[in-house]
């Protein structure tokens, strides 16, 4: 009992320590608009910000965008999952002559400014929930791919040998040896893929839409509901930071997985 209070009190100080910095934030913005250091119509303060996200929150208003937004974004990442993760371990093992040929023009539609191709997705699925799926695919799956490719090319060569040598067939080689191996490279993508997905559903919300959080920030703004507006970023960092650490609780799940494997090896 003794061990788990003292690891308990031990994570809460850690909490408290990471914290410092952002409740001495808070502390000075309140500061900066009491002793007017800072324009209220502008910046108005925290404690005026977290009343308007708190009525928001109990109309039910700021769940409903916030639920609109996660299921687009959600639904862009998991149909970019499912066909750049299989097509990363494709590309990376069984067709590397393929994939050196098909490389450079991956890269360069990779290099292509999503926020120029707005236009060109309302065009062809119009402004609704396919045109902000679609966009969310296009930036979802390079990282997917990419981090895949890159996580099966950094499998020892030896390690594929021995398995070979050891009678293992093209199953037992890929379910032992190369996905445990790729799971680092294929996590680092899904990161950095999942958090592009969310911050870009809230840019083409902005861009043209009636629902979700970018709307709502946007609808916000325009109607000078300042303390809202605030409200909303605030919102949204908070999500964006929930968002990066369920993904990194998993990979480290799936972390413990490989180690398993390599140890059942």
């Amino acid at each position: 009992m003794g061990v788990i209070m003292k690891t308990a009190i031990k994570k809460i100080r850690k909490t408290l320590f990471g914290s410092i910095a952002i409740i001495l934030f808070f502390i000075f913005w309140e500061a900066a608009t009491v002793y007017g250091l800072v324009p209220k119509s502008v910046i108005p303060a925290p404690t005026k910000v977290f009343t308007a996200l708190v009525r928001s929150t109990e109309s039910g208003e700021l769940f409903v965008h916030m639920k609109v937004s996660l299921a687009r974004a959600a639904l862009g990442f998991l149909l970019a999952s499912a066909i750049s993760i299989p097509m990363g371990f494709l590309l990376g093992t069984f067709f590397k002559t393929f994939e050196k040929a098909l490389l450079p023009f991956l890269r360069m539609l990779e290099k292509l400014n999503p926020f120029a191709l707005f236009p060109v997705f309302m065009i062809i699925f119009g402004i609704g929930n396919m045109e902000k799926i679609a966009l969310i695919f296009w930036v979802a799956q390079w990282p997917l791919l990419f981090n895949t490719i890159a996580g099966t090319k950094s499998i020892e060569p030896n390690m594929i040998k021995s398995a070979r040598s050891m009678g293992a067939n093209k199953k037992v080689l890929f379910f032992k040896v190369i996905l445990p191996a790729s799971v680092p490279g294929i996590f680092t993508g899904v990161k950095i893929s999942a958090q592009i997905s969310f911050f870009m559903i809230i840019a083409s919300e902005m861009a043209g839409s009636s629902q979700g959080l970018g709307w709502y920030y946007l609808s916000s703004s325009q109607s000078y509901q300042v303390p809202l507006m605030y409200g909303i970023i605030l919102f949204i960092t908070v999500l964006a930071v929930i968002i990066n650490i369920s993904f990194s609780k998993l990979e480290n799940h799936f972390l413990v997985w490989k180690e398993a494997s390599f140890q059942e090896n």
